[in-house]
């Protein structure tokens, strides 16, 4: 979040004024980008609201189910906006239009200097907004509205409160209140959290918050506290996230690198749990920790602190996990800054390599003479951490350029997204690599933080539990599949920039707002976000893509074969696979999707491809027993009759996991058990591949006989890559070729 606060119009006053406000002209919608995942999960920017008012314009929504509204702050005009999206429509690209301005006025609230957040009661007709006072190191405030924006009251709260939230049983309002000092350091408040009991509502004259403090023995060895003033002034709690029975709140503390957790039954802060760092010398951490003109994803010797900012919580069978963006963020003020760059401190600097799982000491000692620290001069650092005895002898880094996923009870690591998101955006917009929110910078900010992950969100679509997580420098947004948290994965990313103008489109996503498929004015889930610079708020939809929820595309209208069956639009005659792919085709097995298309690079799932086999096989589907639970409906016929077959057995732990997709041998396994069904066993080949040890021991006889069959060989490099997901145009290959060597 940011270190400076704007100062709003018209100091003294507070919302009163009811502006209605019409939208001045109608935008052209943003240009829109989906990479990847579209077989898993169709996403489309179905709305923008545009504030009208520029860079802050938008910077955090609420929703409210029940009167379909979103309530979003407007530090522009020091305002809230309340924004009527019951009109929007599947698939239909609007411009909404503000309701109701809730300007600031004379509530007999003075010397405010910020609205920094607001939510909408779950049930009752209630608003919380988080009004931070001038100067910042005073009390802040909490203010009650209506849904209609009428004011109810007012609460006193601890200093700077930049977030609140209502409990999920509605009974309590809560701040984080972050406490940061005067930038010249006059005036230091403590951060806190303050809670406000509104079970019988907030109109109660008297009303006041509890507010909960911090105390050292909270705090573990790895809380950042090394900062200018005490150790409870450093505490900043900045971002609540509330578990699902309401009992327990998390608190983001940024500048800490530490999450609180508060019992809210007993209202005490029970324990602040530092996050570690994460290491980028390590194998699959990979950054561009330099700017130079060029995308340079590599091992570097850095260390980052995850720092995340907006954090969110699911729980998955009885245990609750912490889902944060880690951001980073530095203490920089007027009279204190920990900021530097290498090259500033290059002189004090003597690597260890104790501090590295990439390195030895040697590898460590040979980079800095063949001049690391030289190519790492203008890459910004911490002056805070890293130094024994005066000397760095490691260098931290603000944010982890990723999300994670922490087990909430021992704050231990669970999931990291590594290197992904710099990965994926680069692959996505190349030429816009590591870009600023400002300007179009390639690689510009690859020295700092990269796309910065601001917040997180979890929702859930058809079953499966999804995190979004915005970008706000590259201003996109990651999904990922989470259902597991320890074994989550990338699903897709989208971005409604426009890439052709430094600010244009919806541009820095600072807040997320999830609205499930239940509550959601079209039907489907749909994600909120708020884009700070550009002043606007984009409303994107998700839905399953074909093959997720009912059938699969290969189900629906298979045509008659033959010479005049269609041609798919992404084939073309002379790609590697089309004879593979025609011949399926032509067989029945194969459809494709409803736009004409095969999408030959997608992922195959392990559901996809077994009823590619059993319609190959023309398996008996009719009265097969049911052998997994996690099978969708569409596909439970051929993956029964393959398991009675014997060709698949499933997991180890009972389950298919039918949208995973197939790994190669995984293929290899259930191609030779199909073979083998038909025409009786197969003698292995005499083959041996350089990467041999990482086939999984039940693997390795079968991957012997896929290649005795010609079915699956290796690489040029002799390499069978047997973890490697395979893509929709293997997968035809492989059943293409086992289908004319079963009719030889």
């Amino acid at each position: 979040m940011k270190k400076s606060v704007r100062v709003l119009l018209g100091i003294g006053l507070l919302f009163s004024a009811v502006l209605p406000y019409q939208a001045q002209a109608a935008a052209e919608q943003p240009p829109f980008i989906q990479h990847g995942g579209e077989n898993v999960l169709h996403a489309a920017q179905i709305a923008q609201y545009d504030s009208m008012s520029g860079e802050a314009g938008t910077e955090i929504m609420s929703y409210d189910a029940a009167s379909e509204k979103a309530f979003v702050t407007n530090g522009a005009e020091s305002s809230i906006d309340i924004v009527d999206v019951s009109i929007l429509r599947d698939q239909d690209f609007q411009e909404l239009e503000t309701s109701k301005r809730v300007a600031m006025s004379d509530f007999g609230l003075n010397n405010v200097s910020a609205i920094t957040s607001i939510a909408a009661h779950p049930t009752d007709d209630l608003v919380a907004v988080a009004v931070v006072s001038d100067p910042k190191t005073e009390p802040g405030h909490v203010v009650f509205l209506t849904k209609d924006g009428e004011y109810i009251n007012d609460v006193e709260v601890g200093a700077q409160p930049d977030m609140v939230t209502f409990t999920p049983d509605g009974t309590k309002a809560l701040t984080a209140n972050e406490g940061e000092p005067a930038s010249d350091y006059s005036t230091d408040p403590e951060g806190s959290v303050s809670m406000i009991h509104v079970a019988d509502g907030a109109a109660a004259e008297g009303l006041e918050a509890e507010t909960l403090t911090f105390s050292e023995d909270m705090l573990d060895d790895k809380v950042r506290t090394a900062s200018e003033g005490t150790a409870l002034q450093q505490l900043e709690p900045e971002y609540l996230s509330v578990s699902e029975d309401s009992s327990t709140a998390y608190a983001a503390m940024q500048e800490n690198n530490a999450i609180a957790e508060i019992n809210l039954d007993t209202a005490e802060i029970t324990s602040v749990q530092g996050l570690g760092v994460k290491d980028y010398s390590a194998e699959g951490n990979e950054l561009d920790g330099v700017e130079n003109g060029e995308t340079e994803i590599e091992k570097l010797p850095l260390l980052g602190l995850y720092m995340p900012d907006a954090i969110d919580t699911y729980t998955v069978d009885g245990q609750t996990y912490i889902v944060t963006p880690n951001e980073g963020d530095s203490r920089d003020y007027d009279a204190y800054s920990e900021e530097a760059e290498v090259g500033d401190v290059v002189d004090n600097v003597n690597l260890n390599a104790d501090h590295y799982e990439g390195y030895t000491q040697e590898e460590l000692d040979n980079l800095v003479d063949n001049g690391i620290l030289d190519k790492l001069a203008g890459t910004n650092i911490t002056t805070e951490n890293g130094q024994v005895d005066g000397t760095y002898e490691s260098l931290y880094t603000f944010g982890g350029r990723s999300f994670s996923i922490f087990n909430a009870d021992t704050m231990n690591l669970v999931y990291d997204s590594g290197s992904e998101m710099e990965d994926i955006t680069a692959d996505a917009v190349p030429e816009h690599f590591n870009t600023d929110n400002e300007e179009l910078a390639y690689d510009g900010r690859s020295d700092s933080k990269g796309p910065e992950p601001e917040s997180s969100i979890i929702g859930e679509i058809n079953g499966k539990t999804y995190a979004f997580t915005g970008m706000e420098r590259f201003s996109g947004v990651m999904v990922y599949d989470v259902t597991n948290p320890a074994q989550a994965s990338f699903v897709t990313m989208i971005s409604s920039r426009d890439f052709t103008e430094d600010i244009g489109g919806d541009v820095a996503p600072e807040g997320l707002t999830f609205i499930h498929a239940e509550d959601s004015p079209t039907g489907s889930a749909i994600l909120g976000a708020t884009h700070e610079l550009t002043g606007t708020v984009a409303f994107y939809e998700f839905t399953a893509a074909p093959g997720e929820e009912e059938a699969p595309e290969e189900e629906d209208n298979t045509p008659d074969p033959g010479e005049n069956a269609p041609v798919f639009e992404d084939v073309a005659d002379d790609y590697w696979a089309q004879p593979y792919i025609k011949n399926l085709h032509d067989a029945g097995i194969v459809q494709g999707h409803t736009d004409g298309t095969f999408g030959p690079s997608e992922d195959v799932t392990r559901a996809q491809f077994a009823v590619m086999l059993s319609r190959m096989l023309d398996l008996d589907t009719a009265d097969t027993a049911q052998a997994f639970e996690d099978v969708p409906t569409w596909a439970a016929d051929e993956v029964n009759a393959l398991h009675e077959a014997g060709i698949t057995t499933g997991k180890e732990d009972g389950s298919f996991d039918p949208q995973a997709s197939i790994t190669r041998e995984q293929m290899a396994a259930m191609a030779v058990r199909a073979y083998e069904h038909e025409a009786g066993s197969v003698e292995t080949a005499d083959v041996s591949y350089e990467d041999s040890e990482s086939i999984s021991p039940y693997a390795q006889s079968v991957v012997e006989k896929a290649s005795a069959l010609e079915l699956m060989t290796g690489t040029e490099d002799n390499l069978f890559q047997p973890k490697k997901d395979s893509t929709r145009a293997h997968a035809a290959k492989v059943v293409s070729m086992l289908h004319d060597t079963l009719e030889q």
